[in-house]
Formats: structure tokens, sequence, C-alpha cells
């Protein structure tokens, strides 16, 4: 079956902190490279630089998110993490087929703690503390099915209660993730979504492509690329996004209760998921495609998202 752009379905050598990648199979939206890995909970909480150059904290302290619903699909989230357990609302694992999208890989939840840690006395502190869908549509491998994706990306828009147009809908669709093409079924998962007023924010990928990888490269879709500290498009990269964020050395929440490091447009991607979700709390009568306007349009001369601009 054609498989949707895995994470880590390769060999990784690291040298002098370069990561050199060697493919083992056909894969998509794989990460760049993992430097440092899960460490046990440590005293006092810390604020990741990617957090404080979109300004997320001071944008958070002027709204009220706690209501918005953020859907993630990837390879699920650790469910017992301290800094992510309590963010849960819902979910479900489209790869095994039940209740417990429990993540087996860490891509997931390193994803959602950029998203949505929670602002504690431990670990970090995500963009936005906001209620979590978690759809697990990724295996171990980090790999998963165009149907699984779409899927997916159904039941968040339908939400808990299985209804699309519903309270209970998803509000924002995170996904860093991607295939190098498209497929009718894909294609309408994700217009489903856009019809019914769900943002979808996608990663554009890792390639250093001209292009954006799927479904980043649709329509409507919110395309994310990635910036490293010093504000410059990471090497990695695809072009044809719509926005940029940090996506280089993110620290975040990671699989067994620990953190760590990571970069890609996968670590991009849920910068700009938390600052939408940001926006829905300050203009919650905004249609979705709105709030996406507002979202793209608040790029800085960096061309980087700011959260101080949609708030």
């Amino acid at each position: 079956m054609k498989q949707i752009l895995g994470l880590l379905l390769m060999a990784v050598f690291v040298i002098s902190g370069v990561a050199f990648v060697t493919p083992t199979t056909a894969t998509a939206e794989p990460l760049m490279y993992i430097m440092g890995k899960p460490a046990p909970v440590q005293p006092g909480e810390v604020v990741p630089w990617g957090i404080t150059r979109v300004h997320a904290l001071p944008a958070a302290a002027t709204v009220d998110e706690s209501s918005v619903k953020v859907a993630i699909v990837d390879t699920g989230m650790d469910m017992d993490h301290p800094d992510l357990a309590a963010m849960y609302v819902w979910g479900y694992d489209v790869v095994n087929g039940d209740t417990n999208p429990d993540d087996d890989n860490g891509h997931g939840t390193h994803v959602a703690g950029t998203i949505a840690a929670v602002d504690n006395s431990i670990g970090v502190v995500g963009v936005a503390q906001v209620d979590l869908y978690i759809l697990k549509a990724l295996n171990r491998r980090g790999s998963g099915t165009y149907t699984q994706i779409a899927t997916a990306i159904i039941m968040a828009t339908k939400g808990p209660d299985g209804v699309a147009g519903t309270i209970d809908d998803a509000d924002v669709i995170s996904m860093s993730l991607g295939g190098p093409s498209t497929t009718v079924e894909l294609e309408n998962a994700v217009n489903f979504a856009l019809n019914y007023g769900v943002v979808v924010v996608a990663a554009t990928g890792n390639e250093g492509a001209a292009v954006p990888s799927y479904p980043a490269a649709y329509p409507g879709v919110i395309k994310v690329g990635a910036t490293d500290s010093t504000d410059a498009i990471a090497y990695f990269s695809n072009l044809g996004h719509t926005i940029l964020a940090p996506g280089v050395s993110i620290y975040s929440t990671a699989k067994g209760g620990g953190y760590t490091t990571m970069s890609g447009t996968s670590m991009a991607t849920p910068h700009v998921a938390g600052v939408v979700a940001l926006a829905w709390a300050a203009h919650p009568s905004y249609s979705g495609s709105q709030i996406r306007a507002l979202v793209e349009g608040s790029a800085d001369s960096a061309g980087i998202v700011d959260a101080l601009a949609v708030v």
C-alpha cells in the first residue's frame, strides 16, 4: 500500500552534531535528526526557544483558549506524560482500531508538547492550553497509509459525537506528516475538514524540495516551513510554505515521561497549530478561512508566525 511519509524509517548517522539521513524505505515527513535522548523530568519549567520566538506566552495571557479543540494526527501521545495527560480529551487509534491512542514512536508526543504542554512547575510549556484530540494514524515506525490519514482527518472533524458540524468538532487539525503524492481519498478528507470550518495545518516536508508534500500542498491548508534560532529557513525545509515557525533544536515532551530535542518541519507545525488555537480563542465568530488568513498574515519580517498579531 502507499505509505504516507513516515517519521523515522531510516538510518541516521550523527557526526559532530550533523545528521546524515539514509532512507531505508519510501517515507515521508521524516525527522531530519534527533539531538538528545528522553530524560527524566527535571525540577522547574523550561520555556523552549520556539515558544518565546512566536510570542506565545504573552499572547496566551490575553485570551482563554481552554475550550479550543486541537486534533493531532500523528503517532499518538504518551497518555501518562505529566505535562500532557491533563490536556487529553478524546482520541482514537486508527492503526489498531481501538480507543487508546498511546504513542509507541515518540514523535506525536513531541508535537503535542509544543502545542499544549501544561504551564506548571515541571518540564516545558506549550503554545496554548487547549483540549487535545489525539488521532493515532501512524504506527510505531512512524508511517501510515493514506487511508489511515484520511480516516483520522474525518474523525477529527466529526469529533467525539461522530457528527460533523456540531460543537465538539475539532477547531484545528495539526499534521506533522506528509507524502509525495495525492489521492482522491486524502484530498476529499482535507476538503471535508475545510468545508466544516476546521483550520488544517500541515508540515511542508524535510526534503529540501521546491514544493511542499501532501497534505500541505492542498489549497486551503496552512503550509508550515521550519526556521532555526537565527530566523534562517532550515536547509531541509521544503519551500512553498505559507508561514514559517521554529523547527530546529526544539525541546519538548518525549515518550516515557521525559523530554528531548528534535528538528524538522514536524516541529515547526505545532507552533503554528497552537497559534491558530489562540486566534480562535480571540476571534470565536470568525470562519475557518478568516482564521487561516489571520494566522498567515501574522508573519513578521522573517516570515515567522506571530501569536501577538492574532489575538
